[in-house]
C-alpha cells in the first residue's frame, strides 16, 4: 500500500508542483526556478507522503520520472530526462536518510539545500547536448 500511495501522491505532486512553478514564474519571473520551486516541490513530495505514510523516496524518483517525461515531451532531450529522474532521486536520498537520522523535517530541509544547489548549478552552467 505505501507504494501505490506514493505513485499517486508523485502524479498528483508532479500536477500541483507544474502549475504552482508555471504561475509563479508568470509571477515572479525566471528566478523562481532557483527559489522557490525546489522548496514548493520538496515540501509536496515529502509531505504528503509522511502524511499519508507512503514512501518517500519512492515519491520523489516517480515525480522524478514523470518530469522526464515532460522534458522528453518539450525536446529538452534525454540527458535532461535523465537528470530529473537522477536529480530527484538525489533529492529523495538526502532527504530519506537526514530523516532517518534526524527527522523528516531535517530529512525535508536536507532535500531543500539539495535541490536549491542543484537547480543553481543547472542554471548557471546549462547543459549543452549533442542530441
Amino acid at each position: 500500500m505505501r507504494l501505490q500511495m506514493a505513485y499517486v501522491i508523485a502524479c498528483l505532486t508532479a500536477g500541483t508542483s507544474f502549475l504552482l512553478n508555471r504561475a509563479l514564474v508568470k509571477l515572479i519571473g525566471a528566478q523562481t526556478i532557483i527559489t522557490l520551486s525546489p522548496v514548493i516541490e520538496e515540501m509536496l513530495k515529502t509531505l504528503f507522503p509522511y502524511a499519508f505514510d507512503a514512501d518517500i523516496f519512492v515519491t520523489h524518483v516517480v515525480f522524478g520520472l514523470i518530469e522526464a517525461i515532460y522534458d522528453w515531451v518539450q525536446t529538452r532531450g534525454r540527458i535532461a530526462a535523465l537528470l530529473s529522474i537522477g536529480g530527484h532521486g538525489l533529492f529523495g536520498l538526502a532527504t530519506v536518510l537526514t530523516a532517518q537520522a534526524a527527522g523528516v523535517y531535517i530529512g525535508l530541509a536536507a532535500g531543500i539545500v539539495t535541490h536549491l544547489l542543484w537547480n543553481t548549478i543547472m542554471v548557471r552552467f546549462p547543459l549543452r547536448s549533442a542530441e
